[in-house]
């Protein structure tokens, strides 16, 4: 244990610097910008003795990398893009700067999930066998690029994680996602004539108050230490200034605990009002008393003194990895609540303390 904390040590500033650099590489998606990102990490990785493969599926002018060592069984899994800066006018530093103050590196990813990849770079450093890393594209817009790589990794690999931000807690489960649209109709008419037409945004408002409610209920529905949501994220109606609108279109997003039955959601969503799907994302459940946990919450205590478990909020690549019969988990460093954010950062020591654990899980795997 000594001598792998020790040789983390030694290249921690490398990390750190890695890290940074990838952050000064935009990779945001939407467009899907990923290529320029993939190229410096396959770069990186030919740096040591790795079998390096190129996938160019399932998107063109978007690659994605798997690399591995001898007899790999352990897939580390991490995704390349971003989501956009936003209104970079907000940040009190350029968003794709990377720099460190206080102690914290700043950026876009830095937190969701640059720095992750900075590990996964140099971890073959120190574990030089058993390892699968894979590199993906389209994970902000649960795009199928993790799904892709799967049709191209060894039978036999066992273990997974995904290097998503958890704040260094062990989630052997995650939260399911269903984006939804609903579209409200109206009667348009002239905006000085109200009362001859509907106003669809009027009504679009009560819609609004219905899921208030449901979200309300669903706060009493905690399980697994967290609670299933349903919100409006984006509303777009009106024709012109003076016109009553006939049409305001939501979408929902509501996030579903392990424990949850799809078709329940789907009626209770239907009870608000009528639908259509737009993407989801199924929950993942894996028993905390699997060994993968339990490596990870030995080599927790042994670093840091502590190991918590917890329901991931947020839809990760886990779901494709578990479906692949691999027993997976999410796991990683930073504060979720940074990811996504204004002046998005990581704070640098729990960046090293999360490559010190991980390191330290993967040699105990590698002797199972």
């Amino acid at each position: 244990m000594n001598d792998i904390i020790d040789k983390i040590d030694a290249i921690k500033d490398d990390i750190i610097s890695t890290a940074s650099d990838l952050i000064k590489i935009p990779s945001r998606n939407p467009p899907g910008e990923e290529k320029e990102c993939i190229e410096y990490i396959k770069s990186r990785l030919e740096e040591y003795d790795l079998n390096i493969k190129i996938i160019d599926k399932p998107f063109k002018d978007r690659p994605q990398i798997i690399a591995w060592n001898e007899d790999p069984r352990i897939l580390l899994n991490g995704h390349v893009d971003t989501v956009p800066e936003g209104n970079s006018d907000l940040w009190s530093i350029d968003p794709f700067s990377g720099i460190i103050k206080d102690g914290r590196l700043y950026g876009r990813g830095a937190v969701d999930m640059k720095s992750a990849l900075a590990i996964m770079i140099h971890i073959p450093r120190i574990i030089d066998k058993h390892l699968l890393l894979t590199f993906a594209i389209g994970e902000e817009r649960a795009e199928p690029g993790t799904l892709e790589l799967l049709n191209h990794i060894p039978n036999d690999v066992r273990y997974g994680i995904v290097l998503e931000p958890t704040s260094l807690a062990i989630a052997p489960y995650q939260r399911g996602a269903l984006w939804a649209e609903m579209n409200i109709r109206g009667k348009s008419t002239h905006a000085s004539l109200p009362e001859k037409g509907i106003n669809a945004i009027v009504e679009a408002k009560k819609i609004i108050d219905k899921i208030e409610e449901y979200q309300q209920i669903l706060t009493k529905r905690e399980a697994l230490n967290t609670t299933p949501t349903c919100n409006v994220t984006m509303i777009e109606g009106g024709i012109k200034e003076n016109v009553i609108p006939d049409l305001c279109r939501l979408i929902i997003d509501r996030r579903l605990l392990p424990n949850e039955e799809y078709l329940k959601v789907i009626d209770e969503l239907k009870g608000i009002h009528e639908f259509e799907i737009i993407a989801y994302r199924k929950p993942v459940k894996l028993d905390k008393s699997s060994y993968i946990c339990n490596i990870l919450k030995q080599s927790l205590l042994d670093i840091i003194g502590d190991a918590k478990f917890i329901c991931f909020p947020g839809s990760t690549d886990n779901e494709h990895i578990i479906d692949n019969g691999i027993e997976s988990i999410v796991w990683g460093p930073g504060d979720l609540a940074d990811a996504h954010s204004i002046d998005e950062s990581i704070d640098i020591k729990e960046l090293i303390t999360a490559t010190k654990v991980l390191a330290l899980s993967l040699y105990r795997l590698a002797k199972e």
